[in-house]
Protein backbone atom coordinates (compact mmCIF):
# COMPACT_ATOMS: atom_id res chain seq x y z
CA UNK A 1 0.00 0.00 0.00
CA UNK A 2 1.34 3.49 -0.64
CA UNK A 3 2.05 5.83 2.05
CA UNK A 4 -0.40 8.49 1.24
CA UNK A 5 -2.76 5.25 1.37
CA UNK A 6 -1.55 4.06 4.70
CA UNK A 7 -1.70 7.74 6.04
CA UNK A 8 -5.07 7.92 4.86
CA UNK A 9 -6.14 4.67 6.46
CA UNK A 10 -4.77 5.12 9.57
CA UNK A 11 -6.36 8.87 9.82
CA UNK A 12 -9.62 7.32 9.39
CA UNK A 13 -8.93 4.14 11.86
CA UNK A 14 -7.90 7.24 14.26
CA UNK A 15 -11.24 9.29 13.48
CA UNK A 16 -13.54 6.57 13.70
CA UNK A 17 -13.39 3.98 16.32
CA UNK A 18 -15.82 1.65 15.41
CA UNK A 19 -16.88 0.07 12.33
CA UNK A 20 -19.01 2.37 10.04
CA UNK A 21 -22.64 0.99 9.17
CA UNK A 22 -23.30 0.85 4.94
CA UNK A 23 -25.72 3.46 4.94
CA UNK A 24 -22.35 5.49 6.43
CA UNK A 25 -20.36 4.28 3.52
CA UNK A 26 -22.70 5.18 1.12
CA UNK A 27 -22.82 8.65 2.47
CA UNK A 28 -18.85 8.63 2.63
CA UNK A 29 -18.80 7.07 -0.99
CA UNK A 30 -21.14 10.12 -2.48
CA UNK A 31 -19.37 12.79 -0.65
CA UNK A 32 -15.96 11.55 -2.30
CA UNK A 33 -17.26 10.58 -5.97
CA UNK A 34 -19.08 14.38 -5.46
CA UNK A 35 -15.93 15.89 -4.11
CA UNK A 36 -14.22 13.93 -6.90
CA UNK A 37 -16.35 15.66 -9.94
CA UNK A 38 -17.18 18.85 -8.47
CA UNK A 39 -14.93 20.93 -6.55
CA UNK A 40 -11.74 20.72 -8.25
CA UNK A 41 -9.95 23.70 -6.44
CA UNK A 42 -9.67 24.70 -2.70
CA UNK A 43 -12.18 27.34 -3.07
CA UNK A 44 -15.44 24.80 -4.54
CA UNK A 45 -13.80 22.28 -1.55
CA UNK A 46 -14.67 24.67 1.26
CA UNK A 47 -17.37 25.95 0.32
CA UNK A 48 -19.02 22.67 -0.64
CA UNK A 49 -17.96 21.47 3.42
CA UNK A 50 -19.06 24.87 4.73
CA UNK A 51 -22.56 24.05 2.87
CA UNK A 52 -22.61 20.41 4.06
CA UNK A 53 -21.25 20.91 7.53
CA UNK A 54 -22.86 24.12 8.61
CA UNK A 55 -21.33 23.62 12.35
CA UNK A 56 -17.89 23.81 11.08
CA UNK A 57 -15.60 26.57 8.84
CA UNK A 58 -13.64 25.07 6.13
CA UNK A 59 -11.10 28.16 5.18
CA UNK A 60 -7.66 28.00 3.51
CA UNK A 61 -4.72 29.01 5.18
CA UNK A 62 -0.86 29.48 4.36
CA UNK A 63 1.06 26.82 5.57
CA UNK A 64 4.95 27.03 5.67
CA UNK A 65 7.45 23.87 4.90
CA UNK A 66 10.29 23.19 7.45
CA UNK A 67 12.17 24.41 4.60
CA UNK A 68 10.55 27.83 4.51
CA UNK A 69 8.37 27.27 1.36
CA UNK A 70 4.79 28.22 1.31
CA UNK A 71 1.92 26.22 0.28
CA UNK A 72 -2.29 26.21 0.66
CA UNK A 73 -3.41 24.48 3.30
CA UNK A 74 -6.72 23.50 5.00
CA UNK A 75 -7.73 24.74 8.32
CA UNK A 76 -11.33 23.58 9.81
CA UNK A 77 -12.71 24.73 13.09
CA UNK A 78 -15.41 22.96 15.30
CA UNK A 79 -17.08 24.80 18.10
CA UNK A 80 -13.85 27.23 18.94
CA UNK A 81 -11.19 24.62 18.13
CA UNK A 82 -9.03 24.78 14.94
CA UNK A 83 -7.88 22.06 13.56
CA UNK A 84 -5.36 22.72 10.71
CA UNK A 85 -3.57 19.82 8.33
CA UNK A 86 -0.02 18.47 9.36
CA UNK A 87 2.58 19.25 6.81
CA UNK A 88 2.52 17.60 3.41
CA UNK A 89 5.64 16.10 2.80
Amino acid sequence: MADHKKELKDTIEKAFKEQFTASQLWALTRLAKYVRLRARHNGAFNNLMNELFSYATFRQVIKTKQNGEKYPGLQITVNGEEVSEEEEE
